[in-house]
C-alpha cells in the first residue's frame, strides 16, 4: 500500500492542491505498477504534465485504460464543433422568426402620361400622406390618425400611386430611382401653398443626388416628400425592446412634417428629429418623437 498516494488523493479531495502534489510526487518513490493509474489520475487532476511523464515512464499503463481516456478526449472534442454550430443556428432561426420582413422586390408597370386630368389630388393646406407602389406593409389610415393625435396637425391620406414608371426601376440594383420618384409625384399630386404629401413605399430606393444608396427619406422643393420601409423591419432584439417598422417609419414621417409643413431647421442634438442625417435605424430609434 502507498501510503503518500493515499494521502495524494486525501489531499485532493480536502481541495488542498499543494499538499496533494507534494504526496503525489513523494508517491513516486515506491510507485508500483498497480497503482499507476491512480497516481496519474492524480496527476491529471493536478494538471501537472511533468508527474505524468514521470508515472508513465516509470509504470507501463494497461493499453485500454490509456486507450479509453485517448476516445473521451476525443469525444468530448469532436462534440465541441456541432455543439457550436447547433446553438449558432437556433440564435439564428429565433432571430429569423421574430423579425419582421425585409424590403419586398419592386414591382413597376408602364404608367400613362399624367395630365392635369388625371391629377389624383390638388391640396392647398395640410398634411398628407400617401401609398406608393403595391405593396401596403403600412396602415396609412392609421398612421395619420396617430400622427394628428400626437402632433394636433391635420394629417390625411390621399389616394395611392399603384402604377409607376419603368424607367425609375434600375433593375441591376433591385431599387427605384428615388430622385425620378420624387419627381414623379409631383405629376400626381398638385401640392401648393402650405400643404405637404409624403409618399411611403416599401420598395428600397436611392438618391443619386445626396449620392445615398439606401435613404430613408427623401425630400424635394417644399411639399413633397418620399420615406421608404424597405430598410425599418425590426430584427428580434429590437422588437424586444420595443421598436418596430411601424414606430421607425411614424418618426420618419414626423421628421418630413417637420421640415416640409412646419419648415423646421436642422438640429444638433443627435436624439432630435431634425438632425442633419441617420444611417441606421439605431439612430431611428434613438430620436424623440418631439416636433
Amino acid at each position: 500500500m502507498n501510503g503518500e498516494l493515499a494521502r495524494a488523493e486525501q489531499a485532493l479531495d480536502r481541495g488542498d492542491r499543494a499538499e496533494a502534489r507534494v504526496h503525489a510526487w513523494n508517491a513516486l518513490a515506491n510507485l508500483e505498477p498497480a497503482n499507476g493509474p491512480r497516481l496519474r489520475r492524480v496527476a491529471s487532476t493536478l494538471d501537472d504534465q511533468l508527474l505524468i511523464d514521470e508515472v508513465e515512464r516509470r509504470v507501463a499503463l494497461p493499453a485500454d485504460e490509456v486507450e479509453a481516456e485517448a476516445k473521451n478526449g476525443f469525444r468530448l472534442r469532436s462534440l465541441i464543433f456541432p455543439i457550436i454550430v447547433v446553438v449558432a443556428l437556433l440564435v439564428l432561426a429565433i432571430n429569423t422568426i421574430g423579425s419582421e420582413a425585409g424590403p419586398p422586390k419592386p414591382v413597376v408597370e408602364r404608367a400613362g402620361v399624367p395630365t392635369p386630368a388625371n391629377m389624383l389630388a390638388t391640396e392647398t393646406t395640410g398634411v398628407w400622406i400617401a401609398q406608393v407602389g403595391l405593396s401596403n406593409r403600412m396602415p396609412l389610415e392609421k398612421l395619420a390618425g396617430d400622427l394628428e393625435h400626437r402632433y394636433g396637425i391635420p394629417v390625411g391620406v390621399l389616394p395611392g400611386v399603384f402604377a409607376l414608371p419603368t424607367s425609375i426601376l434600375d433593375p441591376r440594383r433591385n431599387q427605384l430611382d428615388g430622385d425620378a420618384l420624387m419627381g414623379f409625384l409631383a405629376t400626381r399630386y398638385d401640392i401648393r401653398e402650405r400643404a405637404a404629401v409624403i409618399g411611403v413605399t416599401d420598395y428600397s430606393m436611392f438618391s443619386k443626388t445626396l449620392a445615398v444608396g439606401r435613404p430613408f427619406l427623401l425630400r424635394a422643393r417644399a411639399n413633397y416628400g418620399l420615406v421608404s420601409t424597405a430598410d425599418l423591419g425590426a430584427g428580434l432584439s429590437s422588437r424586444l425592446r420595443g421598436h418596430t417598422r411601424y414606430e421607425r417609419t411614424r418618426k420618419l414621417v414626423a421628421r418630413a412634417i417637420g421640415f416640409l409643413y412646419l419648415h423646421r431647421p436642422v438640429s444638433k442634438d443627435p436624439d432630435s428629429l431634425f438632425r442633419s442625417s441617420m444611417s441606421s435605424t439605431d439612430e431611428i430609434d434613438a430620436l424623440h418623437e418631439k416636433l
